[in-house]
């Protein structure tokens, strides 16, 4: 494939000389090596892949079309599985640029440049091929994610960052972008990250930013449903550094390179904007969740309170508090803080308070290396520092379900997964009064090192785990974690069910529901939806009674809390379910990927398409969006309109999901399993790969992402569980 990156000339890096370097603990870093470097550190086969290097090899398996047309659909998972384990580092994880978002990379090149910090030239050159790559191939601009229209917020930042990278003003790609800037409106209609970075960047007028009062962390928090320790983990971690830039006006100094981007990106002259009337002026293509009446209000007052009233005692009293809790948030994450966006504010407060040669703040500049990661299109800042521990969850799970565990050539790389696993299981709790819940003996989504809970990857780690220990081929290895050590894993995730007044038996991501859902009417954001507290999610309800029932079948431990936590749970999973038959995911596209889990975790207490009517209707809801060709094909435009909404072709992941759905769910008529099947197989490679077709994850309802992952692992168990079904038998032959 030829990218328009290569159709423009634009300057690249050589593929052959990038390494990437995990740790034991699932750190993905990305090398660019001399010449005489690249000779003595062989390039691995994943990286080969990735970066379509020549001297990866992929295998032709099938001589002919009839030979391959021949396949049972175990083979072809077999098939899949020898591909995919080419793609496993030696720590066990599988890597991955785990991309989407289009407003991550502006983080680590504003730091940069506020800071002074040299970008390295190879990482400069693919961060400009990313964003050039990524533009909408008619109008140049760019979205909130890189399947997105253009936006004022996508654009701006993206113009900027190619700008401060050092990409000329009449380069073509600026060109193209800019006039769409314009055509938007120009910069002053960007929502409120989008201003809070320009203003960062002297672009832009801090009296034109929404306020966020760091006055907020001052308040008691007991019996106070305001307090930002109770709102949703993301929205605290950025909206506590963003309180300190905002409240102390913090902007790096003028230089020629920005007056001259001030007067690109608006439509006129920069000292004739009155910034403070655009506090609330966002382009209408941007703003997905306006404001409530109530926030505005609330925005107008609080202007007032920093501009008249505000005493200096108290300000400085909240900085220091809100500093105290950077600081917290640092250690408890190993210098990697929860998410990108609030690492880069972070990094901008550290430098302020400790300068910028000293250790606190080049140790956590260092840290940007493990958010970076290196694709065919370029280089960007991704969602998280990885999938590492979701990934290789499902991986040992459905491995062994589709029985590879009997196939000594697969023990390997289930071993290093499971080992992988074990190392990632949290070993003590965060530092007190970081309002953090208990988290020894839960697992996060990406490392150990980042630090957070979540329930879903907490249970389906905890599922591998002990498929491996009670599997009677990897019996050797069961001590390499005691049952002990299980146990503080069910204290947690039992903890993080929600047992309050709200969506009584579900559970919610990184916490407990801690705040009403009322407080979503001061949701600042305006691109996205259901930011401010925790909300309950079919899928992450659906893997942790996954996670329950299979540890419920092995141990006796707290037997009643469990009975009791997976009865509340599918009582929550049957009342979400939509008039229709559907579940509306959240993290994945979208009724697909909920039905899919929901099915399955209702599988598990015995409820299938012949006993339950919930199950009927799941499984009617899937066979009715069948397309002629046997799959399936919702896009993530699901997930912003909440209707189901198709693409022009079927999509291998998207297809999996329903015939797992349906497998589970004892789906009675082989017809239509038979169909998606074969269309899986069809989409396979006679290298046994899938390629990717489309964006497979979502979240906050707006934004896509991507799973490279899943387009090997839940074909293989697809396949693997068409053959648990029906035997190991062409579909010709059933």
């Amino acid at each position: 494939m030829v990218y328009y990156s290569e159709q423009i000339n634009l300057q690249g890096t050589d593929p052959t000389r990038w390494r990437l370097r995990v740790d034991d603990l699932g750190a993905q870093r990305w090398y660019y090596l001399s010449e005489e470097e690249s000779v003595k550190e062989p390039q691995t086969d994943y990286v080969k892949y990735l970066l379509n290097v020549e001297s990866f090899q992929r295998h032709q398996l099938y001589k002919s079309e009839e030979q391959r047309s021949k396949r049972t659909p175990f083979q072809a998972a077999i098939d899949g599985a020898n591909f995919f384990k080419l793609l496993q580092d030696p720590s066990g994880v599988f890597p991955t640029q785990y991309k989407g978002p289009m407003f991550m990379s502006i983080g680590y090149i504003a730091v940069s440049y506020f800071t002074k910090s040299v970008i390295p030239e190879a990482t400069r050159l693919e961060l400009i091929r990313y964003i050039v790559n990524c533009a909408h191939p008619v109008d140049g601009g760019w979205g909130l994610h890189n399947s997105d229209k253009s936006t004022c917020f996508g654009t701006t930042l993206n113009y900027i960052s190619l700008r401060l990278l050092g990409l000329p003003s009449d380069h073509p790609s600026c060109v193209k972008a800019r006039n769409t800037l314009l055509r938007l409106g120009g910069a002053v209609r960007n929502p409120h990250w989008g201003k809070a970075w320009l203003s960062l960047l002297n672009l832009y007028k801090w009296e034109g930013v929404n306020p966020a009062p760091p006055e907020l962390w001052l308040m008691p928090y007991d019996y106070n449903p305001l307090h930002p320790g109770k709102w949703w983990v993301h929205t605290r971690a950025i909206y506590l550094p963003l309180s300190y830039l905002s409240t102390n006006k913090i902007q790096c100094a003028l230089d020629p390179l920005l007056i001259d981007i001030r007067s690109e990106i608006y439509n006129k002259d920069y000292d004739k904007i009155d910034f403070s009337k655009q506090r609330n002026n966002v382009c209408g293509v941007d703003l997905y969740y306006p404001h409530s009446k109530v926030l505005d209000v609330m925005n107008s007052y609080i202007v007032f309170y920093e501009k008249f009233l505000r005493p200096k005692a108290l300000l400085s009293c909240s900085n220091k508090r809100v500093y105290d809790l950077i600081k917290k948030e640092i250690k408890n994450t190993g210098d990697l803080c929860i998410a990108p966006v609030s690492f880069s504010f972070n990094a901008i407060v550290l430098y302020l308070e400790e300068g910028k040669n000293s250790r606190a703040f080049q140790n956590f500049y260092n840290g940007f290396i493990d958010i970076l990661s290196l694709g065919p299109l370029g280089m960007t800042v991704t969602g998280t520092n990885g999938s590492q521990v979701w990934d290789s969850s499902f991986f040992v799970q459905y491995l062994l379900q589709a029985g590879f565990g009997d196939y000594p050539e697969f023990h390997e790389i289930i071993l290093k997964s499971y080992k992988f696993l074990i190392r990632s299981q949290f070993t003590e709790d965060c530092v007190q009064g970081s309002f953090r819940d208990p988290r020894k003996g839960a697992w996060p989504f990406s490392t150990k090192t980042q630090g957070y809970t979540v329930s879903d990857c907490t249970a389906e780690a905890l599922k591998a785990i002990i498929m491996v220990r009670n599997h009677p081929n990897f019996q050797q290895y069961k001590s390499l974690i005691k049952d002990e050590e299980l146990y503080p894993a069910i204290d947690v995730l039992l903890s993080l069910q929600n047992l309050g007044d709200h969506e009584y038996g579900s559970f919610s991501t990184y916490e407990k529901i801690r705040a009403p859902l009322l407080l979503e009417k001061l949701n600042p954001a305006e691109i996205f939806n259901n930011i401010m507290v925790e909300y309950p999610y079919v899928e992450c309800t659906d893997s942790s009674v996954l996670g329950l029932t299979y540890f419920r079948r092995y141990f006796d431990y707290r037997k009643k809390d469990i009975d009791f936590a997976i009865e509340q749970a599918i009582n929550y999973i049957v009342n979400a379910q939509l008039p229709d038959g559907s579940w509306y995911g959240c993290w994945g596209i979208c009724f697909t990927y909920a039905g899919m889990f929901a099915l399955e975790a209702l599988s598990t207490i015995n409820k299938n398409y012949a006993n339950d009517e919930t199950v009927k209707k799941g499984c009617d809801f899937f066979i009715s969006k069948q397309r002629e060709d046997g799959g399936w094909s919702e896009t993530m435009k699901s997930s912003e309109t909440h209707t189901y909404i198709e693409d022009n072709k079927s999509l291998v992941v998207q297809t999996a999901w329903c015939v797992i759905g349906l497998l589970l769910a004892g789906y009675p008529d082989i017809e239509p399993i038979k169909r998606g099947i074969k269309l899986i197989m069809d989409l396979q490679l006679n290298s046994g790969e899938w390629l990717f077709d489309g964006i497979e994850g979502v979240f906050n309802h707006s934004c896509g992402i991507e799973y490279p992952n899943y387009k090997f692992l839940f074909p293989i168990k697809a396949l693997g569980l068409f053959k648990n079904r029906y035997g190991d038998l062409p579909l010709s032959s059933l």
